[in-house]
């Protein structure tokens, strides 16, 4: 049986997710599962979802998957390598067959083309030694080893997230055949013109109180679902995350920053200067930025601050991988693929049950997801909504499912 598997934010679910889920239902019919593995209470770049990860998940089935797992938090804040990765992994390990990503241009063939000239320059990517980021080195020194009409397509916004993800099939999932959707809209446009628009101009009008600029592209049950949030102050407010990384940043000393990831090459020092000296998130950001430093990294340097988390257990993670499926929301169709992989990895519906069946490694990662779920919920704007301990009392969304734990 086909299994689609769909790696996901939705920060928020909005009218081009709409749109993917159903084209793949389309595509594939209703009897093949759509499985999406969807970042949680964080995302990959660097802060709290704008809502709740159940709420989220429910979005999704709301509109056409079968089922919604978390990509511990982990991989949700690493490089798109990471990422890619740690989803990828999550994925194969649930028994998906297929994985499909949006993309502005580009064939499956292109992308697996890119990802093999990707791979055969990796080995030479050295941080700090060439003045470039990790994404800037990938685009050039893959584009040398192409054609100009295929190393094009590196220039398009989700491309290089689309070429890990097809990097990491190579590696770890050859058996899974990647499905390109052709985006209808580009994935971090600014503007709210067309059918479609980008999550992040979506939230940047939530954030701003403008619920009905946004409107027309979330759907009908959305909209109203955000809207009750936004009237309840149920959702993250941006500058009290911003003062727990200045909190949490001005209590660690530059060899206990050199502890947490990404920190190297003595951005320890120039961060604990900045971040002392700074008044705002957003001001510390702006200093400390450079070319060398892409906003992206320092946006999830911060969450390792606020999260304190260890180098040492990320390494681990990308190792190991994925070591239980966390589930958020699931259907009767998404309960049969459950069902079945069950016997490659832990499933987790309820924490309290959970836990004790996983390894010790699993219950470390399982802690940060935690971790992020009470961070998150401490930023929301309604003090109605930070209280802590929300994973071991929620439970996944259900569409009149048979799965059984």
């Amino acid at each position: 049986m086909n299994r689609i598997a769909v790696i996901a934010e939705y920060n928020p679910f909005h009218n081009g997710h709409h749109y993917m889920l159903r084209t793949l239902r389309s595509r594939f019919g209703s009897s093949a599962p759509i499985v999406v593995v969807m970042s949680g209470s964080f995302v990959q770049r660097g802060e709290p979802a704008l809502f709740d990860k159940w709420t989220r998940a429910s979005w999704a089935l709301d509109g056409g998957a079968d089922c919604v797992v978390e990509l511990p938090a982990l991989y949700a804040l690493s490089s798109a390598e990471g990422f890619a990765a740690g989803a990828v992994r999550l994925a194969a390990r649930l028994g998906c067959t297929h994985l499909s990503c949006g993309v502005e241009d580009g064939t499956a063939d292109d992308f697996h083309r890119l990802a093999q000239a990707s791979l055969a320059v990796l080995d030479d990517f050295r941080p700090g030694q060439t003045g470039l980021t990790y994404g800037q080195y990938v685009s050039q020194a893959t584009a040398s080893q192409t054609t100009p009409e295929t190393a094009a397509l590196l220039g398009e916004p989700n491309a290089l997230l689309a070429l890990e993800y097809v990097k990491a099939i190579h590696r770890y999932a050859p058996s899974f055949e990647f499905v390109p959707i052709l985006r209808q809209g580009k994935h971090d446009g600014a503007d709210l013109t067309g059918p479609f628009a980008s999550a992040s101009a979506i939230r940047r009008e939530l954030q701003a109180g403008r619920l009905e600029d946004a409107a027309p592209y979330l759907p009908a049950k959305e909209l109203a679902d955000i809207g009750r949030l936004l009237s309840q102050g149920q959702y993250a407010d941006y500058s009290r995350y911003g003062d727990c990384i200045l909190y949490r940043s001005r209590l660690l000393s530059p060899q206990e920053l050199l502890a947490l990831p990404a920190f190297s090459e003595g951005l320890e020092n120039r961060w604990q200067r900045c971040l002392l000296q700074s008044t705002s998130w957003p001001e510390a950001l702006d200093a400390l930025k450079t070319k060398r430093y892409a906003y992206s990294r320092l946006r999830r340097m911060g969450a390792y601050t606020a999260l304190a988390v260890s180098r040492a257990d990320m390494e681990k993670a990308y190792l190991e991988g994925p070591q239980y499926g966390r589930v958020l929301a699931l259907s009767p169709l998404g309960a049969s693929v459950l069902k079945e992989a069950k016997k490659e990895i832990p499933i987790i519906t309820r924490l309290r049950t959970g836990l004790n069946r996983l390894s010790p490694f699993g219950q470390r990662m399982i802690q940060y997801d935690m971790r992020s779920t009470d961070i998150q919920s401490l930023c929301f704007r309604s003090p109605s909504g930070r209280g802590g301990l929300k994973d071991y009392y929620a439970s996944p969304s259900m569409k009149k499912s048979i799965f059984r734990q």
